[in-house]
């Protein structure tokens, strides 16, 4: 669920970039795609409905994938939730830092929008994501539990993208397109890869849409 819950964020990111979506305020023009984008702030991002993104709906999330209960009575959930904590932590105050333009400790829709508009600008000119935001394919890779992490296997990557509701086909393709059918091994770093070309790509029914778009 941990994982899943990360890529519907890069899904609604994706789906900003690809289309050119804007929020529609003075500073976005409105089009469908917006409504779009609206659409994943509201069912992705701001989890209790009250049309801003702040901590409350990050300790929600956490309490849906390992509740206080749970972790009270399990060792290796009490860890694992702690780590969730922190993790989660660290990626609200840096989307606060960059993010919350009028400093009320709250993200809206349009400084959401802005932040999205920051990193894949940034994206184009340095080829790399913001340190802050790769965290987020990060805990996508450790979230699973690979034979060899630097040599995963089809299949793994397949599982693992049938669990973000990716089709078995698409991640096959996938795999194949990005190790070269197998030339190169697939570990974290051409999943990093992978994840560049994938908000880059602007091309239509590219296999690199993952099946979004």
């Amino acid at each position: 669920m941990y994982s899943a819950y990360i890529l519907l964020i890069i899904c609604a990111l994706f789906q900003y970039n690809y289309g050119k979506i804007s929020a529609a305020t003075s500073a976005h023009t409105s089009t469908t795609k917006s409504k779009q984008a609206e659409k994943f702030f509201f069912r992705v991002l701001d989890t209790n409905n009250d049309g801003m993104v702040n901590w409350i709906d990050f300790e929600s999330v956490i309490e849906s994938i390992v509740s206080k209960d749970e972790a009270s009575k399990n060792a290796r959930l009490k860890v694992l939730r702690k780590r969730l904590e922190q993790h989660f932590q660290n990626y609200f105050r840096e989307l606060l830092k960059v993010g919350d333009s009028n400093q009320d400790g709250n993200i809206d829709l349009n400084e959401w929008l802005n932040v999205v508009d920051d990193v894949v600008n940034d994206l184009k000119k340095t080829n790399e994501f913001p340190g802050w935001f790769e965290d987020l394919f990060k805990a996508l890779w450790r979230a699973n539990e690979f034979l060899d992490e630097k040599a995963v296997l089809r299949d793994e990557f397949a599982n693992m993208l049938i669990a973000w509701d990716i089709d078995e086909k698409t991640a096959e393709k996938l795999y194949d397109f990005i190790t070269e059918n197998g030339k190169k091994a697939m570990n974290y770093h051409l999943f990093a890869t992978l994840m560049k070309k994938f908000f880059l790509n602007e091309i239509p029914n590219h296999i690199l849409n993952f099946g979004l778009a």
